[in-house]
């Protein structure tokens, strides 16, 4: 009896050893991997040892850069939680840090915001609103196929004109053009993948009727 106390002992003493071995980790995670420009998402993760007060540094590179930005500095909770905003204006890759203990990586993609206008029959004005300037990148003007039921192409439009927004680094490019179209065709246009590369998602506007 008096040895199999004797080995219970050593084991538990085995087992606490080992959890107080383990490495320290931190966790990162984003609430989207996809926003549109302007808007904010929520950084979250916790450390592992579930301690409060434990400073917590979040940075990001953006596309573009190599440096880091600091996003924040935080605390943790009393579960090892933490939590902190931010507002991408590029594609950006994020990063928390504990002393020596750094997280995961979280990459996170922005799409520009574009819209479409019809100022008068047959004449539209394109806008993409970025946080740098786009001009002189490709969009594509689209209508919609009731046949093929779905979305064709009817011409490429470039961007021509750039203006800066009313907040930095807020640009806005734009295009005005005209095209002959059946009336009340659904139209809009689209940023492909390859013209919003590399710091940008692809996207589409709002759809207006010819």
């Amino acid at each position: 009896m008096k040895a199999l106390a004797v080995t219970l002992v050593a084991g538990a003493a085995l087992v606490a050893a080992a959890t107080a071995a383990a490495p320290v980790t931190l966790t990162l995670a984003a609430s989207s991997p996809v926003v549109k420009y302007g808007t904010s998402l929520m950084l979250t993760g916790a450390l592992s040892t579930q301690k409060a007060n434990q400073q917590i540094t979040v940075q990001a590179t953006d596309c573009g850069t190599t440096k880091a930005r600091q996003v924040a500095r935080v605390k943790t909770v009393a579960n090892g939680a933490y939590t902190t905003p931010d507002s991408p204006t590029v594609g950006t890759v994020y990063q928390a840090s504990n002393k020596a203990v750094k997280s995961n990586t979280v990459a996170v993609t922005v799409a520009p915001v574009v819209q479409l206008k019809r100022v008068a029959r047959g004449s539209y004005a394109a806008t993409v609103t970025a946080g740098i300037d786009l001009k002189g990148k490709t969009v594509l003007f689209q209508r919609y196929s009731k046949l093929k039921k779905r979305w064709v192409q009817v011409k490429k439009i470039v961007l021509s004109a750039s203006a800066p927004g009313t907040k930095k680094p807020t640009v806005i490019s734009s295009a005005a053009f005209k095209s002959k179209l059946a009336k009340r065709t659904r139209v809009r246009f689209a940023l492909s993948k390859k013209q919003a590369a590399p710091c940008y998602a692809p996207a589409v506007s709002n759809v207006v009727r010819a």
